[in-house]
């Protein structure tokens, strides 16, 4: 039955920890032991800003893709991450078990099927384990959040024209599987678009507009309210004016965008959704 827990290994290879080491389990221990050990993870730096064309309108404030509220986050996860360990650790059935004591416990385990006491603990420890995993993997820095403004173009011959801006946040998953933080993203991890619309004067004087993005048209949305769409595959890269008699291709004023974990990207989202306007120009 060994043969069906364990990787094919010669004879000289047979010894209790090389066994051990190549059991699924192991490396299960491997990865609740490198989340137990790891710290808050170094917040990493933003990039981008306005569009060379829009330099002039720079002194107009940006979404801030930071904020006090997230060390806060983060701060509190790692303490409810680190208040499970020290439950975990504290009923750790292996504390006071020498290295060859469990090596023979857990070959003996899994050659004989039988199990016993320490393995049961052990396999609730994982479980506790599993909570710590995933705390940690909430604090990693895999997730892109982008803030894009957007605007109509003035049309030929009317350059003096009060601009109103679209403010969109996405929020992007990484594909970090070569260990840096690229801005290719997992298509099936998804992405998160809120968009909120400043209505001001000129071509946006109504009191609600339709926009065309994504594949869809986000109809009816009034002035500084949020419109989300979730589970989307693509990162939105164009969004159409439509209006009574025109469309028009909107064009990106400012970009910014950084990478983050998800109690970071769930603070963003929420700030952005309460408490963010977007800036009128009159």
């Amino acid at each position: 039955m060994a043969d069906t827990f364990v990787d094919p290994t010669t004879t000289s290879e047979q010894s209790p920890w090389s066994i051990l080491n190549k059991l699924p389990t192991k490396r299960i221990d491997a990865a609740i032991t490198r989340a137990s050990q790891a710290g808050v993870p170094q917040q990493a730096g933003q990039t981008g800003g306005y569009a060379p064309r829009y330099l002039h309108l720079s002194h107009i404030p940006l979404f801030p893709l930071y904020s006090a509220g997230q060390h806060e986050l983060l701060a509190k996860e790692q303490k409810r991450k680190e208040s499970i360990i020290k439950n975990m650790d504290a009923a750790d059935p292996d504390k006071n078990l020498t290295g060859g004591q469990k090596a023979f416990l857990g070959v003996l385990g899994h050659v004989t099927g039988g199990g016993s006491i320490v393995s049961a603990k052990r396999w609730e420890r994982r479980l506790e384990g599993a909570s710590v995993w995933t705390s940690n993997n909430l604090m990693q820095q895999n997730k892109l959040v982008v803030f894009t403004r957007w605007a109509v173009p003035s049309p030929p011959g009317h350059q003096g024209t009060v601009p109103w801006f679209v403010d969109v946040v996405e929020h992007r998953f990484l594909d970090t599987a070569g260990g840096d933080h690229s801005s290719t993203f997992k298509k099936m991890g998804g992405n998160v678009v809120m968009l909120k619309v400043g209505i001001g004067g000129g071509i946006a004087h109504a009191k609600k507009v339709t926009l065309r993005l994504l594949k869809t048209e986000a109809k009816g949305l009034k002035t500084q309210k949020t419109w989300t769409k979730r589970i989307n595959f693509q990162p939105c890269e164009a969004i159409t004016f439509v209006g009574d008699s025109e469309i028009l291709a909107m064009e990106i004023v400012a970009r910014v965008q950084r990478a983050c974990s998800s109690v970071e990207a769930m603070e963003v989202q929420k700030r952005f959704d309460k408490e963010w306007m977007v800036p009128l120009v009159q």
